[in-house]
């Protein structure tokens, strides 16, 4: 395993500065950076650096923290969806019978995303019936595909994959080429603040899903030109890290303090961001036992 060496005293900030490596995220110009990057500023005060890195998103982090990229040999930490872990965890599974998630688990809840499902308008499908669709989600291993392969398995449908250009989809979801474009970004998403020509599907009530993911309902308070209530299945995102032997255990306590400990501030500065986190949802397979014992004693 890869290591990092911890000094002792390491809440003697003022003496020493700690370098935890880095912190793999998605796109610098998403969501998952920015996060990344408020961490590594909450955390500069105590003298400690952790560095955002860009990637291409969940599955990618979690093959960084599983030792699959030595460009990113000193990243300990990253931020992912919760149905990334259990997917990642799958194909490594199949492949080799290895199973992750003893080897990342989860540190600390960082909200949720919604699962996005647009359609035609003149589209009425009845997903009890109907099980064959024609799909766009973008990159075949983002986070919106890894989604829309749980929500796949999980109904027993068969998504037909469609590769195109994003500023094509309305149009082929108008006329038919498209059945369904699935999109997991957190609710309201400014690209979507007018999508007029389309509209929103829920899924049904599934026991796997419900496992898996918690519930939004949007309304006409999120997105104006939405009809009626959908219920939306909602990913949560989460910190993991790769870094589990007991000796760290005290790299993972401060980290989950001092984030806990600036919680209103980041939700004051970047509402969009930090403003709606449920930071005591656990619900993964592998739980952090320090972070959980730091999140019950915090609320």
């Amino acid at each position: 395993m890869r290591k990092i060496f911890i000094i002792s005293m390491l809440f003697t900030y003022n003496v020493f500065a700690i370098n935890l490596g880095s912190i793999a995220t998605a796109s610098n110009n998403g969501v998952y950076y920015k996060m990344g990057k408020d961490i590594s500023s909450i955390l500069s005060p105590y003298k400690i650096q952790l560095k955002p890195v860009s990637t291409d998103g969940s599955f990618e982090n979690i093959s960084i923290l599983d030792g699959h990229d030595v460009k990113h040999k000193n990243t300990y930490f990253a931020i992912v969806q919760k149905d990334a872990i259990s997917y990642y965890n799958y194909t490594q599974r199949t492949s080799s019978g290895k199973n992750m998630y003893n080897k990342i688990p989860a540190v600390l809840s960082l909200g949720t995303e919604q699962i996005h499902i647009f359609t035609s308008k003149n589209n009425n499908f009845n997903f009890e019936n109907r099980k064959t669709y024609k799909v766009y989600c973008g990159q075949s291993e983002g986070g919106s595909c890894i989604s829309a392969e749980y929500i796949e398995k999980a109904y027993n449908f068969k998504f037909i994959y469609v590769n195109t250009k994003k500023e094509t989809v309305e149009q082929k979801l108008q006329n038919g080429m498209l059945d369904l474009y699935i999109s997991v970004i957190s609710a309201p998403a400014k690209k979507y603040e007018n999508m007029k020509n389309l509209k929103l599907v829920s899924l049904p009530t599934n026991l796997i899903m419900d496992t898996m993911y918690t519930h939004k309902n949007v309304n006409t308070s999120i997105y104006d030109w939405v009809d009626e209530s959908i219920d939306m299945y909602s990913v949560p995102r989460v910190l993991i890290t790769s870094l589990t032997d007991k000796q760290y255990d005290v790299v993972i306590d401060s980290i989950v303090k001092i984030i806990l400990k600036n919680r209103n501030k980041l939700k004051i500065q970047y509402p969009d961001v930090w403003g709606n986190i449920n930071y005591e949802y656990v619900s993964y397979k592998n739980f952090s036992k320090v972070s959980k014992e730091i999140i019950n004693k915090t609320f």
